[in-house]
Parts: structure tokens; sequence; C-alpha cells
């Protein structure tokens, strides 16, 4: 492939210094690469899109030239993508388009990669691989997080993770001053998906003073999604989601 890239670059070279135009007409050499090397997109929750991975050749043919290509790795969901087995170059012109169709098929909240070569054909050379980076777009909803505290309400802290265990917000304890009875939180999740919340206790009794036992609810759209408190102990988890 080094020697390759020392052909293309000696090619190129000549035609940028004998050639007085503004642009660099494609040379001679029969060869076909990708436009970069990553390409990064989104997926609407519940829908479907294509996206376009531009091609160029080295030199333009008076008749339509097929490239094949093939999918040479990949830890994509099954059936979230189609990657069409050529690509095709019109007559006179040294560049096309592989439309790539991407769907959420069982996306997650993951990053989803494919990657893409073209197959070997004797007499041409080719680029490297490209990979197709893909996510499931977030549609915001916000979640309203309700605390009726115990007269301890220092010692309560919160954190909300996703289906992957990364967190997405929280407050740590001491987060709230002593003897704050209520407060309430306005957080900005994705729709459609899993989370889980875990309301921790410092002192490891959970929301209980003694005398008063707080609780706490989280709502989306008024939708009851999580609710808990009392004596819990360190902490209490709550399994939710944002459909």
């Amino acid at each position: 492939m080094k020697k390759i890239k020392l052909i293309l670059l000696a090619v190129f070279t000549m035609v940028a210094f004998n050639s007085c135009e503004d642009t660099l007409e494609p040379s001679a050499l029969d060869y076909i690469a990708f436009g970069t090397d990553t390409y990064s997109t989104g997926v609407d929750p519940g829908g479907s899109t294509t996206f376009d991975i531009p091609v160029y050749t080295g030199k333009v043919n008076s008749t339509a030239t097929t490239y094949n290509v093939t999918v040479d790795g990949s830890n994509a969901a099954a059936g979230s993508y189609d990657v069409p087995a050529s690509v095709s170059i019109a007559a006179g012109t040294n560049e096309g388009v592989l439309t790539v169709s991407l769907s959420d098929v069982n996306l997650g909240i993951g990053v989803n990669k494919i990657t893409i070569k073209f197959e070997d054909v004797a007499g041409a050379y080719h680029g490297e691989p490209t990979t197709l980076e893909y996510v499931q777009n977030c549609t915001e909803v916000t979640a309203t997080l309700d605390f009726n505290f115990d007269y301890y309400s220092d010692e309560t802290g919160w954190f909300i993770s996703d289906s992957l265990g990364g967190v997405v917000a929280s407050k740590d304890a001491g987060s709230y001053g002593q003897g704050v009875w209520t407060v309430s939180e306005s957080i900005v999740l994705c729709a459609g998906r899993d989370y889980t919340l875990t309301v921790t206790d410092a002192w490891g009794d959970g929301m209980n003073d003694g005398t008063n036992l707080g609780s706490y609810t989280l709502t989306i759209g008024g939708v009851v999604k999580a609710t808990g408190g009392g004596n819990f102990g360190a902490s209490e988890s709550n399994a939710f989601d944002t459909n």
C-alpha cells in the first residue's frame, strides 16, 4: 500500500507541475478510494435514513465502471444497516456515491460501527477501508425528580445511569443543606431509552431521621416512573424507561 501511495504522489505531482489549470485533472491510474477514513451520523428513534459515502477514481472512464465493496468488520446491531455490494462511477466522471441504508433496529445507545472496503481487482488499486459510525439520535424529554426529605437532607445524593452504566445526571451528598425539606430537579433525558435512578444516603440509614421518613418521585409528563424512600439503607435503585 505504501508503494501505491508513492505512485499516486508521483502522478499527481507531475500533473501539478505541468498543468496551468487551477484544478487538478484526474490521472490515468486505475485507482479508487473513499473520501476519508471515518464518517459519523445518527438515526432517529424508530426511524431510518441513508448516508452517502463519496468515492473517487484516479481516472475518468468513457463508460460506467462498477467496483465491488464488502463489509470488513462490524459491531453494529444486526439488521440496522444495508451496504450495497458495489458502487458505480458514471461515464465521464471520477466521482461516485456509495449509499448505505440505516435503521433503528436494536441500536440501543452505543456507537455502531461498520467498516467497508473495496474488493481486490486485478490490474486496479484501491485505498484504505472506511468506517461508518452511527448512533440512535436523542429526542429530549424532561424528567422531574421531587424530594420530600427527612431532616438530614444533606446526607442524600442521587444519580441516573443509562443502560451502558454511564452516569447522565447526579447530585452528591452534601448538595442539599441540612433541614431542606423539599427539592424539585429537572433532568433532560432521551426518549425511548432505559435508565436507572439510584438514591444514596451517606449515613447508611436511608431517608429516615428517626421521626420523619423522606420520599422521592420521578415523573415524566406527569407519569410516575420511579418512587421510593424511607429506611432503604445506603442506597436504593429503580429502573425506569422514557417511553
